[in-house]
């Protein structure tokens, strides 16, 4: 037989197989069930690429294990900070805004801090009470007290600390004030993001006012710690003015790194002994071996500012309760050893019970179980213009 019309006969004869296996109903292998029975929950985020391939790992595993996979397949649809891609907060307030429901939105997973930019553009009902009793993993949460409210869970959490170049540094700083002295004492050898750009130069900036604040503060988005304590905000811009000429300078003038990744590039190339930095990405590159052994992470007292990334529920969404028992499954011992081994996100359990884990020994160094959350809604912004407004020019 001609093999061009072999080729065509094997074409349609697997064409028609498809429309027989289309017209009977697609089957899913892992289950049995017709696919068309199980409900797709979609989870949007934003945020770094680590925190897309974290999502997708579970979502992966949650689509294969039979206990979830009958109830919901999880599908993860994500914004990579940095791209021109319109903003997820945009995406939200469009829908929204058009009167759309029953959308695809069905979980949002942002941190805590980006919660509130969300109302600000939708209502302060856009995100639904979550029915914890619906939950039943939610008991493995050890951070119950220190959640924003009913509509969020947390999954995972993210804390900053002291990465600093052992080789350089014998006896780290442990204290703010012991740091603070350290910068003066070794000019040019530290430095820490713009805050705009930055969480982890943020939270440097933050930590400074909150150490003079009553510790309720940190978890309130009163804008009364701003307008009634004007001394102490006064007080910490001062002393960014005082360390800025100690940092980190390149052609005579200091530099503010753009983003988390700029100053801890600076670290790894050995150009500063010491940075604030996110502890997950710090572990990242020492995992891939872009960030030398020698480089530590050491907690100071008072902490860093944290915060926990989590799940909320649009009104908007079109499947709530399937929504639920995707959460469940996040909050679940085997999600919680995954998103740590995919990029060493800080647990939101007890890691005591956490099986099979990459450098166990590097989470128990980092622990997070007594994590300084923080939970101060549109103050974030106010912190980020004054920079801009009384530090940023001194680089000029």
């Amino acid at each position: 037989m001609n093999r061009f019309i072999q080729k065509a006969l094997c074409a349609v004869a697997a064409c028609a197989l498809a429309l027989s296996l289309s017209a009977c109903g697609s089957t899913s292998p892992a289950t049995g069930a017709a696919s068309a029975d199980v409900p797709t929950v979609t989870i949007w985020g934003y945020g770094g690429q680590e925190v897309r391939e974290a999502l997708q790992a579970v979502a992966d595993a949650h689509n294969a294990d039979p206990a979830y996979n009958t109830k919901a397949r999880v599908e993860i649809q994500f914004v990579v900070s940095g791209t021109s891609e319109q903003s997820l907060p945009d995406r939200l307030a469009a829908a929204y805004q058009a009167g759309e429901t029953d959308t695809d939105f069905d979980i949002i997973a942002l941190d805590d801090s980006g919660i509130s930019a969300i109302l600000a553009q939708t209502s302060e009902d856009f995100f639904i009470p979550i029915d914890t009793s619906k939950i039943p993993n939610y008991e493995n949460v050890v951070f119950k007290d220190n959640i924003v409210g009913d509509t969020f869970i947390p999954y995972r959490g993210t804390a900053v600390m002291l990465a600093y170049n052992s080789e350089t540094v014998e006896n780290p700083p442990a204290t703010a004030d012991e740091l603070y002295q350290w910068i003066k004492d070794n000019p040019g050898r530290f430095a820490y993001c713009d805050p705009s750009t930055g969480g982890s130069g943020y939270t440097f900036v933050t930590t400074a006012i909150y150490n003079q604040l009553p510790d309720e503060a940190r978890m309130s988005p009163d804008t009364k710690w701003e307008t009634e304590h004007t001394a102490e905000w006064d007080n910490a811009f001062a002393l960014m003015a005082e360390l800025h000429p100690y940092l980190y300078q390149t052609a005579g003038k200091v530099q503010y790194p753009m983003k988390n990744a700029g100053s801890l590039d600076l670290l790894a190339t050995k150009q500063i002994d010491m940075t604030p930095a996110f502890v997950n990405m710090v572990l990242s590159q020492k995992n891939m071996g872009t960030m030398p052994e020698s480089i530590k992470l050491q907690p100071i007292e008072p902490a860093f500012s944290g915060a926990l990334a989590g799940f909320c529920i649009p009104k908007i969404a079109k499947d709530q309760e399937a929504a639920l028992s995707v959460i469940d499954y996040y909050l679940s011992y085997e999600a919680q050893t995954i998103g740590w081994n995919t990029m060493y996100a800080s647990p939101v359990v007890d890691t005591a019970k956490l099986e099979n884990l990459d450098h166990a020994d590097w989470l128990e160094e980092t622990n997070m179980d007594e994590l300084r959350y923080f939970s101060i809604g549109m103050i974030q912004k106010d912190i980020v213009v004054r920079w801009a407004e009384e530090i940023a020019p001194l680089a000029q």
